[in-house]
C-alpha cells in the first residue's frame, strides 16, 4: 500500500514541475559552433578571436556592438603584438537572453 502512495505522489508531482530552456539554445549554439569551425579550418595566415557579451537591459545595440569589438580588441592586444584587424563576423540572438557575437581577424606578430 505504501509502495503504491509513493508511485501515486511522483506521478502526481512530476506533473507539476517543467524545466524551460531558452528559446533556440540547441540551434543557435549548433549553428555558431559550425560558424566558427568553417571559418576557422578555411582561413588563412591571419588568426581568428571571438568573443561574445550578453547585451545590457535598455542599451543600444549598435553601442554594444562596439562594446563587443573594443573589449575583443583589448583582450586580443594584451596576449598579442596585433599589426592590424578586420571584424570577419557580428551575430545578434535574440531570445530570453540577447548576446552579441564578434569575431575578428588579426594579424600577429
Amino acid at each position: 500500500m505504501r509502495i503504491l502512495i509513493i508511485i501515486f505522489a511522483s506521478i502526481i508531482l512530476s506533473a507539476c514541475v517543467e524545466i524551460k530552456a531558452p528559446e533556440r539554445l540547441v540551434s543557435d549554439t549548433y549553428r555558431t559552433g559550425k560558424e566558427i569551425y568553417h571559418d576557422i579550418a578555411d582561413s588563412d595566415e591571419e588568426q581568428h578571436f571571438v568573443h561574445e557579451i550578453v547585451v545590457a537591459e535598455g542599451a543600444e545595440l549598435d553601442s554594444e556592438k562596439r562594446r563587443c569589438v573594443d573589449e575583443l580588441v583589448a583582450t586580443t592586444r594584451a596576449k598579442y603584438n596585433l599589426e592590424g584587424y578586420k571584424v570577419a563576423k557580428m551575430v545578434h540572438t535574440e531570445g530570453s537572453t540577447e548576446t552579441v557575437y564578434c569575431e575578428i581577424k588579426a594579424a600577429v606578430l
